[in-house]
């Protein structure tokens, strides 16, 4: 796939410099050349379709022959996903990548195994950038901003007001997601919270309940907690999301 990550500094006009892991990619393992045509987008979800006009030792100089810009999202979904083991939190940030994503929060609560020590969060966040990136590259939707690892009343201190809030909880019996839908027609922005392997405590659902959050269940089926994650996003989009609108 001749498609390419770039910084929206990078692009001047109908110019574009891909410099970085992306032109060793181009140059070194897919040996593109001049004449070569190919597609870059930036952090903004913008693409721009150009042709490989020269290639630098550092660098390809690109010329833009075609410029689409993202189409407007109406639901900015962050997602605070409790902190998982192995590879589950790699899946949960591909495929809320893929499902167009807007901030992905990894958080730290009571009932977290997965505990990042201080000395590897940002070597942590960048390997999630990373594979954000690439399912971005795949997708065609932009890459979410990945946030450090946050404690849980840290998140929830940052959640502006206006926004929606959800904390998605297997202890909740009798407020399902869609009964909530049914009552809500639309957010602007959208804060959704799914809990680590054990789920959220007691107490922290409490505290998120203080702080505006609507606790919903997914059913009567006990997911694990990955699964419920990715269902929990591409429900809210397919409910909230306008589904007139393309993803970015």
């Amino acid at each position: 796939m001749r498609r390419f990550s770039i910084p929206s500094q990078a692009i001047t006009q109908d110019r574009a410099q891909l410099s970085g892991a992306e032109f060793h990619h181009l140059r070194h393992v897919l040996r593109l050349g001049r004449g070569a045509r190919i597609t870059l987008y930036d952090e903004r979800g913008a693409t721009y379709h150009g042709e490989i006009l020269r290639i630098a030792p550092t660098y390809a100089e690109i010329s833009i022959t075609q410029h689409q810009s993202a189409a407007p999202s109406s639901l900015h979904l962050t997602l605070a996903q409790g902190t998982l083991k192995g590879r589950k939190m790699d899946l949960v940030i591909e495929k809320a990548t893929e499902l167009g994503v807007h901030v992905i929060v990894p958080l730290v609560s009571a009932f977290t195994v997965a505990r990042i020590p201080d000395g590897k969060r940002a070597e942590r966040t960048a390997r999630w950038q990373h594979i954000a990136r690439a399912a971005a590259k795949q997708s065609g939707s932009p890459p979410p901003e990945i946030r450090p690892p946050q404690s849980f009343p840290e998140f929830l201190h940052s959640v502006p007001t206006p926004s929606g809030k959800l904390i998605f909880s297997e202890r909740e019996r009798t407020l399902h997601l869609r009964e909530f839908a049914q009552h809500t027609t639309q957010f602007d922005s959208l804060h959704i919270l799914v809990g680590p392997e054990g789920g959220f405590a007691p107490e922290e659902i409490q505290q998120a309940q203080a702080a505006g959050f609507v606790s919903v269940s997914l059913g009567a089926s006990v997911l694990r907690a990955e699964t419920a994650s990715i269902t929990a996003v591409a429900l809210c989009q397919f409910l909230w999301r306008d589904i007139h609108s393309p993803l970015p």
